[in-house]
């Protein structure tokens, strides 16, 4: 009999400028009981948490932190500290931030370990950051399958692409955006999806995986965590022929062929790839916001890297957060969050100034700044 491996992703996150009143009103919807049910279930389930959120749990959430130490059955994926789309920053800074990453989740989830796999913040990727991640040592990482279908192929689900000497699992866009905005009963989600594996493969042995921000369920869906969660894992833990694995194990299982794979995100569309932009949410040409804050952060990051300070290198690591870039996107604009990046941003440049008592410096970033679009712009 034919195996069907289902890969279940689960992405828990909060930017390092969170208020802790957020931080603990979401754990008490999702964090806590979406643990709690990781532990006393065992499934294997693969799991990133950034270090910019264990941190924050730790800190505020402390009962959560135990929980996630004790769930036996999950995977811990590697990824960037404080969230950074890895293609828009230097090469250097991609290896800083999972070096961050890895150090500080070892020392609060002690079973972090080493992980085999890297989840890349918003599943961005291209071949530079394959080239990377394969170069460091990992095995497998993740992207979008949007992007690929768009080039004319089929999403595979017997073999795995390897591209720049790493084994790249594609999202299924289609199931995981299913289970995140319209599945109800995860029981009979999981027998449906199980069923359309079998017509697509038939005997063949396939795997498929599907990967969400893990706040969907309880935060953004109430109720998701008792009402889907358990009887979609419940209901892979019993059917015959088809069963739950990590992500590494399916990694592991099956195959590798060489493919090129396009470079995109979770939330790249078809028409972002027809007018070549992979990362529109956070790197669009034709957006004003995107471009002066990229060129703000750059050019403190550039001075901060010079610095001798600790602290300076710790509030550069933390402004490179994806989130202001993707609160000044069209259909989410949301200026007070742009202003927090910026803010961010200041607030290390600041840092810089006083070490180096440089009021020219600080003088060139407000300028900067201050031609960012959001620093006068109205929500809408």
């Amino acid at each position: 009999m034919s195996s069907s491996l289902v890969g279940l992703l689960l992405h828990f996150y909060q930017p390092p400028t969170q208020d802790p009143g957020t931080v603990r009103k979401i754990d008490s919807e999702s964090y806590n009981p979406v643990f709690r049910l990781l532990r006393d279930s065992g499934s294997k389930v693969t799991v990133n948490v950034n270090y910019s959120l264990t941190e924050q749990l730790a800190l505020h959430c402390p009962e959560t932190l135990e929980l996630i130490k004790a769930c036996s059955g999950c995977e811990f994926t590697q990824s960037g500290a404080f969230h950074p789309l890895l293609p828009l920053i230097h090469p250097e800074e991609v290896e800083r931030q999972l070096m961050i990453n890895g150090e500080g989740n070892r020392r609060l989830i002690p079973r972090f370990g080493e992980p085999g796999g890297v989840f890349p913040p918003e599943m961005a990727l291209d071949g530079r950051t394959a080239s990377i991640l394969a170069g460091l040592g990992y095995r497998w990482t993740i992207t979008d399958d949007v992007p690929w279908v768009f080039t004319g192929r089929e999403a595979p689900a017997a073999w795995i692409p390897v591209y720049k000497g790493i084994k790249v699992l594609l999202r299924s866009n289609f199931w995981s955006n299913f289970i995140s905005f319209h599945g109800d009963d995860g029981g009979l989600i999981a027998r449906r999806l199980i069923k359309e594996m079998r017509g697509w493969m038939g005997n063949q042995d396939s795997y498929i995986v599907v990967a969400m921000d893990g706040e969907t369920f309880g935060h953004h869906r109430p109720g998701a965590v008792e009402g889907f969660l358990k009887p979609f894992l419940g209901e892979l833990s019993e059917c015959d022929g088809a069963s739950l694995a990590t992500v590494g194990e399916i990694a592991e299982r099956f195959p590798g062929r060489e493919e090129e794979v396009p470079a995109g995100s979770w939330s790249t569309s078809p028409s972002d790839m027809e007018r070549g932009v992979p990362f529109p949410l956070w790197d669009d040409p034709a957006n004003l916001d995107h471009q002066y804050l990229r060129l703000l952060q750059n050019t403190v990051l550039e001075r901060a890297r010079s610095c001798d300070s600790a602290n300076v290198a710790r509030l550069a690591d933390e402004m490179l957060y994806s989130c202001p870039f993707w609160w000044a996107s069209s259909g989410r604009y949301c200026a007070l969050q742009v202003r927090r990046g910026i803010s961010a941003i200041l607030g290390t440049a600041l840092a810089i100034s006083r070490e180096y008592s440089d009021r020219t410096f600080m003088d060139t970033v407000m300028t900067l700044a201050g031609g960012i679009p959001a620093m006068i712009r109205k929500d809408d």
